[in-house]
């Protein structure tokens, strides 16, 4: 790869998103395997409130964030719908379409400025082409998608709506300051004033 100030951003974005750490993590490939993967991301940047997919298009992409937040949501009566989020250091996307390469139901929107590493469809063919066990990463990130989701299924059929705030509250507690309220409150499955109810009911409970 010839550099230039593109391939020096690219770089810098890699370094700073920790990818090769994560697919590390999830793989254990060694340097020269990883180096092959991340030669197929480029460097992307979204704008707050920019849509990165629309419901009812195929999804092209797969991104790693490298800053900032991600929602991916569906419409339902006129509403959307949270259904999660993507902050630093994640793999993100609409999975079923994106494999699939068929229409998807659900869109996503960067609720922030947002630095992202993306990889097509095509550019991960190539990959599996070049290096077949790649698709081991492509699992991992899918089981780590899965285990999430059905943690949070689970949550809203166990769960009350305080006990699934006050788990957010735990696992993500910065999330909450990034987030719009009222995306929150879809994502918990309540309304903006029963979420506000919550908070204060919360917040009076701490010492």
């Amino acid at each position: 790869m010839p550099f230039t100030e593109e391939t020096n951003k690219f770089q810098i974005a890699v370094v700073k998103g920790n990818i090769i750490e994560r697919i590390t993590e999830l793989t254990g490939f060694t340097d020269s395997e990883i180096t092959l993967i991340i030669e197929k991301f480029e460097t992307k940047h979204f704008r707050k409130k920019e849509i990165l997919l629309k419901a009812g298009d195929i999804a092209r992409e797969l991104y790693f964030v490298v800053d900032g937040c991600l929602r991916i949501f569906y419409q339902k009566n006129g509403n959307d719908v949270s259904v999660f989020f993507f902050t630093e250091n994640m793999f993100a996307g609409a999975y079923d379409s994106f494999i699939s390469c068929q229409p998807g139901r659900l869109s996503i929107e960067a609720l922030e400025d947002s630095e992202l590493l993306a990889i097509t469809y095509s550019g991960m063919q190539e990959l599996y082409n070049e290096f077949p066990r790649a698709n081991e990463l492509i699992r991992k990130i899918l089981e780590e998608r899965f285990i999430n989701l059905h943690n949070l299924f689970t949550s809203q059929i166990m769960d009350s709506p305080e006990e699934r705030y006050l788990n957010m509250l735990k696992n993500n507690p910065g999330l909450l300051n990034r987030i719009p309220q009222h995306y929150i409150a879809t994502f918990l499955g309540v309304t903006s004033v029963s979420l506000s109810r919550i908070r204060n009911r919360t917040a009076k409970k701490q010492p």
